[in-house]
């Protein structure tokens, strides 16, 4: 089954990619964009990863992913790919190369240089993660095609000192876009994904939106968002050392030093 989301909502596209992991049986391959959004990894923290006050200024929304990895920005010159199959029919190599195949359909030799990351000109064009849940695997990813540049730039990084944690942190690495309109580079998906995947299209699945919506609320939820930080400590201006942990009392103390630090007083769900 190949889906083609039209929202631009970066929520709401989430929302509906986990449903179709948590629901469906695949191969499933979901083709998607949304409006500008840094989107970070499920287990990294905020201020390490994300310039929160120019995202702030600038309406650019916050978003905690159910997958692992690093931080990655996304607008409308950014396609985003979603394969969805059962765990026991999984192979990531095979993931890879259907992307590998689309882009060079498209005339771009690229390479896979790590485990997650797609590389053309010794530039990076590509970042990966993966989210194993039950009995489906998510294996999704960006891909660059007109992306602002300077946007990804100025949102991605950290306007803060030393944090100490065992959060993962993105590895930063130098990126272009590869200029190829976005309804060849789906076409060039599609034709891949079908070949190497053989989806079953007589496959009918009821999409409940009241669902859709609550999953939604959860990824816009602050006990998300920054209640999933994990533990971490952050070197003050005055040269301090200052200590938060899920749960614990130590939010109020790190508010005047951290802009949304309010936010952690929020216990997770």
């Amino acid at each position: 089954m190949i889906i083609d989301l039209a929202e631009k909502d970066v929520y709401t596209n989430l929302a509906t990619e986990q449903w179709y992991t948590d629901y469906a049986t695949g191969p499933i391959l979901l083709l998607w964009q949304s409006d500008q959004a840094v989107v970070m990894g499920k287990n990294q923290n905020p201020w390490r990863e994300c310039r929160l006050q120019s995202m702030a200024s600038d309406g650019v929304p916050l978003v905690r992913r159910i997958s692992g990895g690093g931080a990655v920005y996304h607008d409308l010159g950014n396609l985003n790919y979603s394969v969805i199959v059962d765990r026991t029919h999984y192979e990531e190599s095979r993931a890879f190369d259907m992307l590998l195949t689309a882009l060079s359909a498209c005339g771009i030799h690229a390479e896979r240089t790590c485990k997650s990351n797609i590389m053309w000109k010794q530039k990076k064009i590509s970042g990966t993660a993966f989210a194993f849940r039950k009995q489906r695997v998510l294996h999704h990813g960006t891909l660059l095609l007109h992306t602002d540049l300077e946007k990804m730039q100025r949102y991605l990084g950290s306007e803060v000192g030393a944090i100490e944690t065992n959060a993962i942190a993105s590895v930063p690495a130098k990126t272009t876009n590869i200029g190829v309109e976005v309804e060849l580079v789906k076409v060039a998906l599609r034709d891949a994904f079908s070949a190497m995947y053989a989806p079953n299209k007589q496959q009918s699945l009821s999409v409940n939106p009241l669902t859709i919506q609550e999953i939604r609320d959860q990824y816009t939820a602050d006990a998300w968002l920054y209640g999933k930080t994990p533990a971490f400590s952050l070197q003050t201006q005055e040269g301090d050392w200052v200590k938060y942990v899920p749960g614990g009392a130590e939010a109020p103390m790190i508010e005047k030093h951290l802009f949304n630090a309010d936010k952690l007083a929020i216990k997770s769900k």
